[in-house]
């Protein structure tokens, strides 16, 4: 599952605001959304009081996402283990990481007070690397919207992103350790994985990437990850149905608008697709009864390909 592609080019930046801004270096094909500076220092300060003070959870919501690196390690300890619900499975292509969503501010805590325990005393907070970045952009499925923040130690880099609009955590995720046997000092990401090279993947007909339109928070507030894995799943069959002895190739572009009574869903196809099956894939779709939003509207983009590569770009 690969992510939201750059739709627009922020283009005007006046000249006293670049030189307050903090910039880094983004790696191309990544969407990185930057904010203002005075809300990234508001961030820093609030996870340093929130490291500090024992009682401090400012920073935590019900909702936290923890990322697959990260989880990898966190499943194991006692406490943690007292979470029970939240179980969250990253479906990036071929590949399933595990991972967990705090539905309860109780268990966000568990979480941040096993953080407290690993951060020592000597620590730094920072903006993301290129490398950390790549990681993060490999296995989220947004695009990246500052603060988004490193908590820099001797053994870990943790990673946090926080909502610019509450400055509440809402993912925190580990950045993997650097590989040791990497002669240029570049590395790719790919299904949250460190990889020598991006690969365009094979020839074939499969779901090749979700695409979230809307804002995370925006999902938070009205939508939750079991509607989206059930619009997928039965979008997907669909199409596997219909479409998997097709000789054509070709993409599909099901664009998915929630709304809290009637949804819309519109369709775009690329390249030789046989159109019969397109029209029925069409109605089957149609008929599909999916999860609604709660409240405001939200918009997906489930992208499929057809005897076909996937997108490098």
């Amino acid at each position: 599952m690969k992510s939201i592609y750059l739709l627009f080019s922020l283009l005007t930046i006046t000249i006293s605001f670049a030189q307050k801004k903090e910039t880094i270096t983004i790696p191309k094909g990544i969407v990185y959304n930057y904010c203002d500076s005075k809300i990234v220092e508001k961030a820093k300060k609030l996870i340093a009081d929130n490291l500090n003070n024992s009682g401090n959870y400012d920073l935590l919501q019900d909702n936290l996402i923890i990322g697959p690196e990260l989880w990898k390690r966190f499943k194991n300890y006692e406490n943690v283990q007292k979470i029970e619900k939240g179980r969250v499975e990253f479906h990036v292509d071929d590949l399933i990481l595990e991972g967990k969503m705090c539905q309860d501010v109780k268990d966000s805590k568990i979480i941040w007070d096993e953080l407290k325990k690993e951060v020592a005393e000597q620590y730094k907070i920072r903006k993301a690397t290129e490398d950390e970045l790549k990681y993060y952009w490999s296995v989220i499925s947004f695009d990246i919207d500052e603060p988004l923040l490193i908590i820099e130690t001797k053994e870990h880099n943790y990673i946090l992103n926080l909502l610019k609009k509450d400055l509440k955590l809402m993912w925190l995720d580990e950045a993997p350790k650097p590989n040791k046997k990497s002669s240029n000092g570049t590395k790719k990401y790919q299904d949250g994985k460190e990889m020598d090279s991006i690969s365009k993947g094979i020839k074939e007909t499969r779901l090749e990437k979700v695409v979230l339109l809307s804002a995370e928070e925006d999902f938070e507030k009205n939508s939750s990850i079991e509607d989206i894995k059930t619009i997928i799943d039965k979008t997907s069959k669909i199409f596997e149905d219909l479409f998997k002895n097709s000789d054509k190739s070709g993409k599909i572009m099901v664009q998915f608008e929630l709304k809290k009574k009637n949804n819309e869903i519109q369709f775009a196809v690329r390249d030789d697709l046989d159109l019969e099956i397109m029209k029925e894939f069409e109605k089957r779709v149609n008929d599909e009864k999916y999860p609604n939003s709660k409240k405001e509207p939200v918009k997906l983009q489930l992208i499929f390909k057809v005897n076909s590569y996937n997108d490098t770009e």
